[in-house]
């Protein structure tokens, strides 16, 4: 009898403990479901790039499949590259034409300054001639005129008077000379200055060509950059909308890539859960299609309007006869971790929940 008295007082205690774990598991999800916010109004989001060519021209290349896996980098699309060669190769030869000619322009700039400065000298020297030449010249005149006084007076010689006759003729002739030598000094020296500014002018216009060549060779060189398409990011290619032979003018979309190194949740709240949620707080997210998986996230932002706001005709209550309905703001949500490494793509649907407190 004493057995089954403490037999019943055990069971009596461990239904009291099983009870008690109920209660406290049932206090402790009560108490979870109001520390947190909840919807299944949630989807993975991320950026689809349109693939576009920046060249035009006929397509010699497609190296990807509809719904492949692409790395950055990767070569997509070759365009033919003949065409683009060839205006490679002709502006190089254009560039090296334009900086011959513009080292030929130094050359003949420094050969023309030479000869400035050799004419200067020579018409300065012309000019220091010219005035010993006048000084000379007026020399003569006088002593002629004193010896041709002399002379009619009978105090001077026949042959003096020839002599100093002469003289001054000699002067005279050297003046007319030394005159013509300095105007012709005057002339080469203005003629080789504008040699100079000539060329000066030419080092200009092959300075010019040669910009001109540079940013024509710089454009040839990137067109031949652009015809070889790589993917800006990794993820997935679909919507191929090219093949080789094609014809295909520039900003064509050819592809779209689905980006999957930058992914988020999109959850759509209930404007009345926000209260006591801000960014930072810890989120648990569910996707439809790996039931098994748990993924933990975090508040990166919210947007700044409601979804309706987006819509192509937002409501417009303006009038009062309306029907008040709860608008959502969409929340995004950073995503921490894969670590089973499931493959998530932009529009799965996902539940997401939210600890506020």
């Amino acid at each position: 009898m004493k057995k089954i008295n403490m037999k019943s007082k055990k069971m009596q205690l461990i239904a009291i403990a099983a009870g008690i774990v109920i209660l406290c598991s049932g206090a402790k999800m009560a108490y979870d479901g109001w520390c947190q916010e909840t919807t299944d109004d949630a989807y993975i989001d991320g950026n689809i790039l349109p693939l576009r060519t920046a060249v035009t021209g006929y397509v010699s290349k497609v190296m990807f499949r509809d719904n492949q896996n692409v790395k950055k980098g990767d070569t997509l699309v070759v365009f033919d590259t003949v065409g683009l060669k060839s205006q490679i190769m002709q502006s190089e030869a254009q560039l090296a034409s334009a900086q011959t000619e513009f080292e030929s322009c130094q050359k003949q700039i420094l050969a023309s300054k030479y000869g400035e400065t050799t004419a200067d000298l020579n018409a300065g020297s012309a000019k220091e001639n010219v005035s010993e030449v006048k000084v000379k010249v007026w020399q003569a005149k006088k002593d002629f005129q004193r010896i041709e006084k002399m002379y009619k007076s009978g105090a001077a010689t026949q042959q003096t008077y020839d002599n100093m006759k002469a003289t001054l003729q000699i002067a005279m002739a050297q003046e007319r000379s030394s005159g013509k030598q300095f105007n012709a000094m005057t002339t080469q020296e203005s003629t080789t200055r504008l040699q100079t500014n000539i060329h000066c002018t030419q080092l200009k216009q092959a300075l010019a060509h040669i910009k001109q060549a540079y940013a024509q060779l710089t454009l040839a060189k990137d067109q031949y950059k652009h015809a070889f398409v790589t993917a800006p990011c990794n993820g997935i290619i679909s919507k191929k909308n090219v093949e080789p032979g094609q014809f295909i003018p520039s900003g064509t979309a050819m592809a779209s890539l689905i980006s999957t190194s930058d992914i988020w949740i999109t959850a759509n709240f209930k404007e009345t859960q926000l209260e006591d949620m801000k960014a930072g707080q810890t989120a648990m997210i569910k996707i439809d299609a790996y039931p098994s998986l748990r993924l933990k996230g975090m508040i990166e932002s919210f947007c700044a309007a409601t979804s309706t706001k987006f819509s192509l005709l937002p409501a417009e209550n303006a009038t009062g006869n309306f029907i008040k309905i709860t608008q959502r703001i969409p929340v995004r949500i950073k995503i921490a971790n894969n670590n089973e490494n499931k493959t998530l793509l932009p529009g799965m649907n996902a539940v997401v929940s939210v600890k506020t407190k």
